[in-house]
């Protein structure tokens, strides 16, 4: 990009004006401004400021022709506040905002460095395993590395108050089992749930969360194979949408799967989810982290779990009737319309199924039903 004009190359004098002065001024014999230059600056902010500068000068040349220092002092400051606001405004429009919209300094939406889309989709092929990091909440806040301070703004429910180290525990944990095993894809599960979140969904939360750490100081092949799912409204969903997720991107289905969340949830997972959907059951693995590994959940936690998901998830494995369905309903406040099964047409039947008995038909990973 060229320099700016000086002012010295702008405020060249038009040889047509009518010279004013009185023939006793003519005597001053004071020189005459140089033509102009052949081709005038063709930007319309910089001709606005020659015009500006014009105009100034033959202001200053009747108030010479007047003789009156007062009127001259003020025909000078006047040019002058009129040259500094276009030069303002010159450099208001013509800098560069930079790649941050927000505070100077914060870590938010923005890739800790860039992607390479052939060696990212070339890793995808490869992977045959995959690892869920189910979603808990939404982050609404704009500087990601601040999550993991307690007062950040995550949405958090009344029960969730005291979770918060576990939700990026859990973040960490999926990074960490990411990276020992390079054939695995990460997928942060959970879906737009909250509405004073935005339309920011859960999964989004955790994978800007990583990336605005770092990702743990892990090698950024992790990040290249951590991807969302970005529709589920429970922990069913959380598993089942995964795996077709896993379809969408690598091609086929993975061939064994690792679930990290709470501990109490651990029968949920591995058991009442895994049969539902007949996974085998030597090919699930479970990680349960919590705020702190050397001190479990209080005891109405647990009761908690009990009551308000493994009793009903016990009698509606699928989560699609009264009070689980009812529960899902109210974490779409979007009204998001699920895209699954389009990814994985070859298990629409399970997405389709609603019903207290176990879908029946056949599976890509199930092997003469002794999945279970």
């Amino acid at each position: 990009e060229q320099p700016a004009q000086g002012p010295g190359e702008l405020v060249e004098a038009n040889p047509n004006w009518t010279d004013l002065r009185p023939a006793a001024v003519h005597a001053r014999q004071l020189p005459r401004p140089s033509p102009p230059p052949p081709n005038p600056p063709s930007d319309p902010l910089m001709s606005l400021y020659s015009s500006v500068l014009q105009g100034s000068r033959l202001s200053v040349k009747r108030f010479w022709v007047q003789s009156n220092p007062t009127s001259l002092l003020l025909g000078l400051i006047l040019g002058s506040i009129a040259t500094a606001l276009v030069l303002n405004f010159s450099i208001g429009l013509n800098s560069k905002s930079g790649p941050y919209t927000h505070t100077d300094g914060a870590r938010g939406t923005e890739l800790s460095a860039p992607p390479n889309k052939d060696k990212t989709e070339q890793l995808w092929k490869e992977c045959k395993d995959l690892i869920v990091v189910a979603g808990h909440s939404v982050f609404t806040g704009a500087n990601f590395e601040d999550a993991d301070d307690y007062k950040s703004p995550w949405i958090l429910m009344s029960y969730q108050e005291k979770q918060l180290p576990a939700f990026l525990n859990h973040i960490r944990a999926g990074v960490e089992v990411a990276a020992n095993n390079e054939k695995a894809l990460l997928v942060f599960s959970g879906g737009e749930t909250r509405l004073e979140g935005g339309p920011r969904s859960e999964a989004q939360s955790y994978w800007w969360v990583a990336d605005a750490h770092g990702w743990f100081g892990k090698p950024s092949s992790v990040r290249d194979r951590a991807v969302t799912e970005e529709h589920a409204r429970d922990s069913f969903e959380n598993l089942l949408f995964s795996i077709c997720r896993f379809k969408e991107v690598v091609g086929r289905y993975p061939e064994t799967i690792t679930v990290i969340s709470f501990t109490f949830k651990k029968q949920r997972f591995e058991t009442l989810h895994r049969e539902a959907i007949r996974w085998p059951a030597d090919k699930f693995h479970y990680v349960g982290v919590d705020v702190d590994q050397n001190h479990p959940m209080p005891q109405d936690v647990y009761d908690g779990e009990r009551q308000n998901s493994l009793i009903p998830f016990k009698k509606d494995p699928y989560g699609c009737q009264g009070v689980l369905a009812l529960k899902k309903s109210t974490r779409n406040p979007f009204k998001r319309q699920i895209p699954y099964p389009t990814g994985c047409p070859d298990i629409a039947g399970l997405f389709n199924h609603c019903d207290e008995t176990l879908y029946e038909g056949v599976l890509p990973w199930t092997s003469n039903d002794k999945e279970l």
